[in-house]
């Protein structure tokens, strides 16, 4: 109790220097955890979309990323192949697809059609939709609008919506809001984007499997008995988001870093100058018996007090921070794409703490050693 006084006084009585140095850290922190924030939430979205997403598999023309547009590369032949190995290899569905993005990354002037085919709609694609208005199949030349696509876009029932110069459809039907991708599509059916497009072809086959199927082994066989196709699964999509963003956490880490360390110089700079202007003051208190372990651990305290008090402004203005950006993105796209969690709180707060335990160091290293008597001689 002595200890934690003698630290509050000593920081108190230089009250206008410890508050920048507070403030230094509190900003640094807050930054790295609004940076990390992004790869957090990012992940939460993820899993909660694959988790809701029906088809277990998507197989798509080889050298096809994971989650970029499928072009339409795939023949009609390959849905017969498919077709025909589906009651080997427990496939319940076979949903084949094209899709079409307009526009720019504006979500308002963004659009993404997926054609269904004919006896889907988007209960196959997200089994949770339910049509606020309309109704959900866009059979035989209407629109099913996502309800934040509808929101942004000011659609509503009978509104027409223009494909290309000679194909235009009605909305005839709005989806519920479900806080996901599923709000920013349009579906329509797959012979009007097919004639858009100018083909016969398919961007993607979508696939539900029977009920204990293994995916991975389905997945496996499709692709050693088509050749030219990758069947990827929704695991395996997780396990690519999660490399890629385990790039960008390393990348956010890396900026926020260089804040940080501002930060333990400014710690370090106040600790110093608090050790020479009371070089005095620790001469007194060893010449009336403090040892130098005291003194260090003193000097060390005041660090770690800086710190620590830095480390929890920052987590809490990076928690109010990540509040407001998930306002903005739930309104934008209907997505939460920022996320303290508990790991990223104790994350950066250990990281704040290691910054202010290395910047004390010296300077409590320095004050423990000055001799009684060259520290008593100093004015």
């Amino acid at each position: 109790m002595e200890l934690v006084l003698l630290v509050w006084r000593n920081l108190t009585a230089r009250f206008t220097r410890s508050l920048f140095t507070w403030l230094g850290i509190a900003v640094a922190t807050a930054s790295m955890v609004l940076f990390l924030s992004f790869g957090e939430g990012l992940r939460q979205a993820l899993v909660s979309e694959m988790g809701n997403f029906g088809p277990q598999i998507r197989v798509v023309a080889e050298g096809t990323d994971v989650f970029s547009p499928p072009q339409p590369e795939l023949p009609p032949e390959m849905l017969d192949q498919i077709k025909a190995l589906a009651p080997e290899l427990g496939i319940r569905k076979i949903i084949p697809s094209v899709m079409l993005v307009r526009g720019g990354f504006d979500p308002t002037s963004s659009f993404i059609f997926h054609g269904l085919p004919e006896g889907a709609d988007p209960r196959d694609f997200y089994p949770p939709a339910k049509a606020a208005a309309g109704r959900l199949d866009p059979h035989p030349d209407g629109a099913v609008v996502g309800a934040k696509k509808a929101e942004l876009s000011r659609l509503t029932l009978g509104k027409p919506l223009r494909l290309s110069r000679e194909v235009t459809v009605p909305v005839v039907g709005i989806l519920e809001p479900a806080s996901g991708l599923v709000d920013s599509l349009i579906f329509v059916p797959l012979k009007t984007l097919q004639q858009v497009l100018g083909t016969k072809n398919y961007g993607v086959f979508m696939i539900l499997l029977d009920p204990d199927t293994k995916v991975e082994e389905v997945a496996r066989k499709l692709e050693a008995a088509i050749p030219g196709i990758d069947a990827q699964s929704t695991n395996e999509a997780l396990k690519f988001a999660e490399r890629s963003l385990r790039i960008g956490d390393l990348i956010r880490f890396g900026i926020s870093l260089v804040a940080l360390v501002v930060g333990g110089l400014l710690v370090a700079n106040t600790v110093m100058m608090s050790v020479y202007e009371r070089t005095r003051e620790f001469g007194v208190m060893r010449a009336i018996g403090a040892r130098r372990r005291f003194i260090f651990g003193l000097v060390l305290s005041e660090a770690l007090f800086l710190a620590l008090a830095g480390g929890l402004a920052g987590v809490l203005a990076g928690v109010l921070g990540s509040a407001a950006i998930n306002a903005y993105t739930q309104e934008a796209v209907g997505l939460a794409l920022s996320a303290v969690t508990p790991r990223l709180a104790l994350f950066s707060m250990a990281v704040a703490l290691v910054l202010g335990l290395v910047a004390g160091l010296l300077p409590a290293r320095g004050a423990s050693r000055i001799p009684v008597t060259e520290a008593l001689g100093r004015v």
